[in-house]
């Protein structure tokens, strides 16, 4: 088993390697995203499937791209994602402010939206990750008012495929073939449980794990998923904390899985709604890979 170049404990640890960032966004340090045309039907109007892309400005003012696809029928009376709320200087936990994705889940049920990080759904240079050679990590901070409200909000990482919209309700509901052949998702999966899901090899039913953990009640839950360079996959969350703060600890319950040396992977993201008008916002996320594509070698 390999190990990891970035781990200070490994005999493999060069001191000289450095994560490449793929993705870096916050609503307070950057300004919000650039939403392309919305969809291919009908203006404001986006059928199942439907996609288009999002432009993140990051601190320093550089752009990360990102493939958007919408899960579900979505009218003009839903909410895309904008930035919503007093945006302060310094977050909060109670915070109620930030990247509004609530999209058509204000007035419809088991719609929503997923979103490749960083670039293709097919795995560009700019946020592919191939297991068994990179290390990398996928860090997201969210803020609900009510978190019974959302059957998924979810990061995750999948082979590198087209997309599918009957993943999210797959998810949401924790059972079932999941549709995509090799992925793992963390977050809140079902009202108010924090779950973990994963296939491997397109075994076709999935495994869904409880971690018998809850989200807060309201207010902001971050969740982070760690892939080490064996392919092997790690996840740690913390509930009601400020973004990106706090001290991160591994679910109560948790699951093993380890990608096939060889996958080529691409960071995502899910938010699935019930129907409630309820926002969640997107106050953070950040998706780090190493070595960078095209840099020196690790082998």
């Amino acid at each position: 088993m390999r190990s990891d170049v970035l781990n200070t404990s490994s005999g493999k640890y060069d001191g000289k390697t450095r994560p490449t960032t793929i993705f870096d966004w916050d609503y307070i340090s950057c300004s919000p995203p650039i939403l392309s045309a919305v969809g291919n039907s009908a203006t404001d109007v986006m059928a199942d499937g439907d996609k288009g892309s999002m432009l993140w400005p990051g601190k320093g003012g550089q752009l990360y791209p990102s493939t958007v696809c919408y899960i579900g029928a979505f009218t003009a009376v839903g909410t895309i994602p904008n930035v919503d709320g007093a945006v302060p200087a310094t977050d909060t936990n109670s915070t109620v402010a930030g990247l509004n994705m609530q999209m058509d889940s204000e007035t419809a049920g088991n719609v929503g939206i997923e979103i490749v990080l960083g670039g293709s759904q097919f795995g560009s240079e700019s946020n592919k990750i191939i297991a068994g050679t990179h290390s990398a990590s996928i860090d997201v901070t969210w803020n609900n008012v009510d978190w019974t409200d959302y059957d998924a909000c979810v990061i995750g990482l999948r082979k590198a495929e087209e997309f599918n919209t009957g993943h999210a309700g797959i998810l949401a509901a924790a059972t079932g073939d999941p549709l995509y052949t090799d992925f793992v998702a963390f977050g809140c999966q079902s009202p108010d449980d924090v779950q973990i899901a994963s296939d491997l090899n397109n075994g076709g039913s999935g495994t869904y794990t409880d971690t018998t953990d809850a989200t807060a009640a309201n207010h902001n839950h971050r969740f982070r998923i760690d892939l080490d360079s064996d392919g092997k996959v790690t996840y740690k969350h913390i509930g009601a904390a400020a973004m990106r703060a706090g001290t991160l600890a591994a679910p109560s319950t948790t699951a093993t899985y380890t990608f096939d040396s060889g996958d080529t992977l691409v960071p995502y993201m899910i938010v699935f709604g019930t129907g409630q008008d309820s926002a969640v916002y997107l106050k953070s996320i950040e998706v780090t890979r190493s070595p960078s594509v095209g840099g020196h070698s690790v082998a």
